[in-house]
């Protein structure tokens, strides 16, 4: 299984691009949003995959953020929901967009994607709703503040704590405007939130 790749971004095509790590090109289905986040080629790129095996071809999807890659995955669980719709949806509602339309059961939003009918809507909204609202706080924060959130939680995981410890506080400070540019400056803030919680 390859959770992550990390390397040079050596070609961007229409939906996919080409990484090159250890020596190797993977190429890496991605969605338009996506598109619009990478850096320019020959920068450096850290994205979380899906490997998707079938009968003739092995298809490796990529995604900014690991809960993005998670709501993916529960996407691709509804019947009749396949990569390309779920890259579909990814690509024209931002996680957060995507998370509220089916928790609120707005089936008009959903509906606004390419390859989504009234019926598929209203399976999205019944097969997920109260799976995906796991989700939310996850995709928030990744939708606004990127790969530097996923390096904060990164970090934390590191030091033994779960990403359910760390997301509320991460919502918090990101709420409050506390978030720092530096990702050092917020993992010291967190361990200093989490002492005083510990502490009650």
């Amino acid at each position: 299984m390859i959770a992550f790749l990390k390397g040079r971004l050596f070609q961007v095509m229409s939906d996919a691009i080409i990484i090159e790590a250890g020596g190797l090109g993977y190429e890496v289905q991605i969605h338009g949003r996506m598109a619009a986040q990478l850096p320019a080629t020959g920068g450096q790129v850290m994205i979380h995959t899906y490997l998707q095996v079938m009968e003739n071809e092995f298809k490796l999807y990529g995604f900014a953020a690991r809960g993005e890659l998670e709501i993916f995955k529960l996407l691709m669980g509804v019947s009749g929901i396949g990569a390309r719709v779920a890259m579909n949806l990814l690509g024209k509602l931002d996680g957060e967009q995507l998370c509220s339309a089916i928790v609120s059961g707005d089936e008009k939003v959903l509906m606004t994607v390419p390859g989504i009918g009234k019926k598929t809507a209203q399976r999205l909204i019944f097969e997920l709703r109260d799976k995906i609202a796991n989700y939310q706080g996850t995709v928030a924060i990744a939708g606004t503040t990127g790969t530097a959130a996923e390096e904060i939680l990164q970090a934390m995981e590191s030091l033994g704590y779960s990403r359910s410890e760390i997301y509320p506080l991460l919502t918090e400070m990101q709420s409050r405007g506390e978030l720092s540019e530096r990702v050092e400056e917020n993992i010291k803030k967190i361990l200093k939130r989490q002492a005083l919680l510990m502490k009650k």
